[in-house]
C-alpha cells in the first residue's frame, strides 16, 4: 500500500484492502469453548461484513435505520459496525459500562430501532424490552438459535451466506455516500450532558489516510485491543487503521489479562489512556525493584538513553526480559484521551519501546495531531496530522488559547442540537474546547480545558490540569481532581480546592500493618502540598484539600467526569 493512497469510504477497506491481504490474519480472538486465540482472516471478514449485511437488509428489512451495538470487544463487535454504516443504516456504539436508564435513554434519543448485543449484556437488555417498541430488532451476538425474542448473529451471517450464494448481491452492490450521516457517537460527557457526534465515511477514512503517516511499517504490526471499541479513539487507530493497513488486531479479554494476552498474542502496538500506561510502569518498577537490581537497572536505561540519541539503539538487547513480559514484540505504546506525565514517558522509552502521543476528540474523528514515534517531542502532543490544519485563538496578553481544528476529520456537526453546533463550527474551523499553545518547534501543548478553567475575581486564569499533574506525583495520592471553590457565606476570592484518591497499593507497602490515621495522611499529604504551593503563584495555591473515601466517576476512557463530581459538591 503507498502511504498516501486515499480511500473514498470505509467501503473501500472491503473491497481493496481486505482484498490485497486476504490470506493474511486480521483478528486474533479467544474461543468461548476452547479458550484458545483463533485466527481470522481477511477474506472471513469480508465474506461475515457482506454476509451480516445482506441478512439485515433482506431478512429485516434494515435499510437506512439506526442500528445500535453494545458488548465487549468483539470481532462480532467490528462487524456489526462494518455492516451497518456500509449499506445497511447509522451506527450507534453504546457503552458497555452505562446503567440500564441511560442506554434506553441514548437508544430513544437516538430513534434506534435495531440493537446488536453481547450475550454479557442479556439480562441487562432484557430489563428494557417493555419500554421498547413492540417491532424492536434484537440482535444476541452468541445465541445459537434465533427465537421469538431475539435473532441469533451466527445464523443471520448463515443465513446471509445462503442469499449470497442464490444471487442476491443487492446489499454488496449499494453505493455508500462518503459526506452522508452514518455514525452517531454519544461523547462521554465529563463536562456535561453528552452530545450526539455525527460523522460519515469521509471523516474516518480522512483519519486513516493521516494515520498512515505515523507508522510506516504498519501491514507487518499486531495492534493489542484493550480500551472499549466504542470508542473512537480505539475503534479508529486500533481498528480501522489497522485493517485498511493490512495489520492484524488481538482482543484482550478484560483489564486483569492484559499482561498475560499480551504474551498469548506477542502484539507490537499498545493503544491506551495514560492511566493504564502508569499502571503498567508501576509494575515494572516494582518487579524490576524485587529482583534487587533496581541500580544497575537505572544505569542501564541512563547509558541506553544516552547512546540512542546518537543513532546506537540497544535498549531492546539489554531490556530483553522487560520487553518479553509484554511477548517480546512490542514497539510502540500509542497514547492518546488525556495528558500523560513526561517522566513516565522517559522511562518507558527507555525500557526499549517508542511513545506516541496523539490528540484529538470524537468530534474530530478523533486524531488531529501525534508525536513522531521515531523522535518524540516528549511533553507535547506532536504536530498536525497529515490532512490537518490545527491553530490557536489567542487573544492579546494570554500566554494560551483555545485550539481550533480543521480538515476532512472534522464532524458534520452534534445531533439535533443547532445551536451547539454552531456554537463549535466557525468558517470551517472546529473550536474544540481545549486550551493550548505551540513551543518552539510547532508542536503542541495542551494546557487544560475551558469548561475546567478557574477565574479568579480579579481575572486571573488557573488551569487545574496543571496543578493536578503536579499533585499526581505524590506517591500516596492516586488521582486528583483541582477545582474553583467559592463560600457561600464568603465574598473573598475564588480558593483553589483539591480532591484526591489514595493509592493504597503504595500505603500497604510503605506502612504495612501500621496504617496511619485518616488524621496522619490528610498532614502527609498536606505537606507535600505545601512543598507545590511553593513552586506555584500565589493565586495557583491550593488552599483546600478533600480525601475522598470512594473512586471518582469516570468515563471509560477513564477520564473523571468533573461534571458529575462538582454537582457532588452541590
Amino acid at each position: 500500500m503507498s502511504k498516501v493512497e486515499r480511500l473514498e469510504t470505509l467501503k473501500d477497506i472491503l473491497t481493496v484492502r481486505c482484498k490485497m491481504y486476504k490470506d493474511r490474519i486480521a483478528f486474533l480472538e479467544k474461543d468461548i469453548k476452547t479458550r484458545e486465540y483463533k485466527e481470522i482472516k481477511y477474506d472471513r471478514v469480508v465474506e461475515d461484513i457482506y454476509a451480516f449485511g445482506t441478512a439485515l437488509t433482506e431478512k429485516l428489512n434494515v435499510i437506512n435505520k439506526r442500528v445500535a451495538v453494545i458488548g465487549e470487544n468483539s470481532y462480532k463487535w467490528f462487524v456489526t459496525y462494518m455492516a451497518t454504516v456500509c449499506g445497511a443504516g447509522i451506527i450507534v456504539p453504546l457503552d458497555k459500562e452505562l446503567p440500564a436508564n441511560e442506554i434506553l435513554n441514548l437508544i430513544e434519543r437516538s430513534k434506534t430501532e435495531v440493537l446488536v448485543y453481547s450475550s454479557k449484556k442479556k439480562e441487562l437488555i432484557e430489563s428494557l424490552r417493555e419500554k421498547l417498541p413492540s417491532n424492536f430488532i434484537y440482535i444476541e451476538m452468541d445465541k445459537e438459535a434465533s427465537d421469538e425474542t431475539s435473532y441469533s448473529f451466527d445464523m443471520l451471517v448463515e443465513e446471509g451466506k445462503e442469499l449470497i450464494d442464490t444471487g442476491n448481491t443487492r446489499y454488496i452492490d449499494m453505493k455508500v455516500d462518503k459526506d452522508e450521516f452514518r455514525i452517531l457517537l454519544f461523547t462521554s460527557g465529563t463536562t456535561a450532558k453528552s452530545k450526539g457526534v455525527m460523522l460519515c465515511h469521509r471523516n474516518l477514512t480522512a483519519n486513516i489516510y493521516s494515520c498512515a503517516f505515523l507508522l510506516p511499517d504498519i501491514k507487518d504490526l499486531r495492534f493489542f485491543s484493550v480500551l472499549p471499541m466504542h470508542h473512537t479513539y480505539e475503534f479508529m487507530i486500533t481498528y480501522l487503521n489497522s485493517i485498511a493497513g493490512g495489520a492484524s488486531i488481538a482482543i484482550c479479554e478484560g483489564l486483569k489479562y492484559v499482561v498475560k494476552n499480551m504474551q498469548e498474542t506477542k502484539p507490537s502496538v499498545v493503544v491506551a489512556v495514560p492511566i493504564l500506561v502508569e499502571n503498567i510502569n508501576k509494575k515494572l518498577k516494582k518487579a524490576i525493584k524485587e529482583t534487587g537490581k533496581e541500580k544497575l537497572v537505572n544505569s542501564l536505561s541512563k547509558v541506553a538513553t544516552g547512546l540512542n540519541k546518537f543513532g546506537i539503539d540497544i535498549r531492546r538487547i539489554i531490556f530483553k526480559k522487560i520487553q518479553d513480559n509484554f511477548g517480546g514484540n512490542l514497539k510502540y505504546f500509542f497514547c492518546g484521551a488525556a495528558p500523560i506525565d513526561d517522566k513516565i514517558v522517559k522511562e518507558i522509552e527507555s525500557y526499549g519501546f517508542n511513545f506516541v502521543q496523539g490528540y484529538g476528540l470524537t468530534e474530530t474523528s478523533p486524531l488531529a495531531t501525534a508525536t513522531d514515534p521515531q523522535h518524540n517531542a516528549i511533553g507535547t502532543v506532536g504536530k498536525a496530522v497529515e490532512g490537518v490544519e490545527v491553530r490557536i485563538d489567542l487573544n492579546e496578553g494570554d500566554s494560551s488559547g483555545e485550539i481550533m481544528i480543521k480538515g476532512q476529520n472534522v464532524m458534520l456537526g452534534y445531533y439535533e442540537n443547532e445551536e451547539e453546533t454552531n456554537n463549535v463550527l466557525k468558517k470551517g474551523w472546529f473550536y474544540t474546547g481545549d486550551l493550548g499553545y505551540f513551543d518552539k518547534n510547532g508542536n503542541l501543548i495542551i494546557s487544560g480545558r475551558i469548561k475546567n478553567m478557574i477565574v479568579t475575581k480579579n481575572g486571573k486564569k488557573i488551569f487545574p490540569e496543571e496543578i493536578e499533574f503536579l499533585i499526581n506525583r505524590i506517591p500516596i495520592i492516586s488521582e486528583s481532581m483541582v477545582y474553583g471553590y467559592e463560600s457561600a457565606d464568603d465574598d473573598t476570592d475564588i480558593t483553589v480546592a483539591a480532591k484526591v484518591t489514595l493509592d493504597e497499593e503504595y500505603i500497604s507497602e510503605t506502612y504495612g500493618s501500621i496504617r496511619p490515621s485518616d488524621e496522619e495522611i490528610h498532614k502527609i499529604i498536606w505537606e507535600e502540598i505545601k512543598k507545590i504551593n511553593r513552586e506555584l503563584v500565589s493565586y495557583k495555591a491550593v488552599k483546600k484539600l478533600e480525601i475522598k473515601k470512594d473512586e471518582f466517576e469516570k468515563t471509560t476512557t477513564l477520564k473523571i467526569k468533573r461534571f458529575a463530581e462538582m454537582q457532588k459538591n452541590k
